[in-house]
């Protein structure tokens, strides 16, 4: 689960801010003590432009943060990194429903396991229920991180309505009354899949989960998902039939 703190995009987003607000505050007071044509106003205003453009400049900051993490030689987890993002959030929503239903992997294998299960979960979402979630999660998350910059954490990605939404819809159709008997198969093959691709194991291994497990999963989740994402709303409903 990411905390403040951990590496990504918005670090350096966040550099940028700082630098334009450093910039604009030398050009307010050379332009005060050198008399000149441009008002507090203008550069207010052209300051808010800048800063307010910072979101769609993502690209390059990814560019930039992976050449700094190539040059300092940084391997550490990127959770809100475009392939990682939707199973950081879901993990983040999840992780005690988790733990109770895998006790046996996750002693086993650690928080490398549990980063697998839920990259795995992540593409049953991707593949059943929301497309282009990781799409839409990026734009939010490019829309926080020159405001927060290195303070941006997952609390903070969670507490965002857009983000809210965005896995609410993500997280509907486990909150239906028979999801843990409907999905638990498709769920549970979908996960293996993605945790032998990880972990290098064509053949069945402990490692996977069993579809039982995952109907247990899948019945401890409902709960946890109502306090992650709607402790400030009403909790969302499954549609009907």
């Amino acid at each position: 689960m990411a905390a403040a703190g951990t590496r990504g995009v918005h670090y350096c987003a966040g550099v940028s801010t700082s630098m334009t607000e450093t910039i604009f505050k030398y050009l307010g007071t050379r332009c005060t003590a050198a008399g000149g044509s441009l008002s507090a106003a203008d550069l207010e205003a052209a300051r808010n432009h800048f800063i307010n453009s910072l979101p769609g400049a993502y690209t390059f900051f990814e560019n930039v943060n992976a050449s700094c993490m190539v040059a300092s030689g940084c391997s550490g987890p990127a959770p809100f990194a475009r392939d990682n993002i939707l199973a950081s959030l879901l993990q983040a929503c999840a992780i005690k429903a988790a733990r109770s239903a895998f006790p046996n992997q996750i002693a086993r294998f650690g928080d490398p396991w549990i980063d697998q299960f839920f990259g795995g979960l992540a593409q049953f979402v991707r593949a059943r229920i929301l497309t282009d979630a990781d799409v839409r999660l990026i734009k939010v998350y490019a829309e926080l991180a020159p405001k927060l910059g290195g303070r941006l954490g997952m609390n903070d990605m969670l507490k965002d309505e857009g983000v809210r939404q965005v896995m609410r819809t993500c997280i509907l159709p486990f909150m239906a009354p028979d999801a843990a008997t409907t999905l638990a198969a498709d769920v549970s093959d979908t996960a293996s899949q993605h945790i032998a691709e990880k972990r290098g194991i064509p053949k069945p291994d402990i490692s996977k989960v069993t579809e039982q497990e995952t109907r247990s999963f899948l019945t401890w989740l409902p709960p946890q998902l109502h306090l992650a994402l709607n402790s400030a709303g009403q909790p969302p409903r499954a549609a009907a039939g």
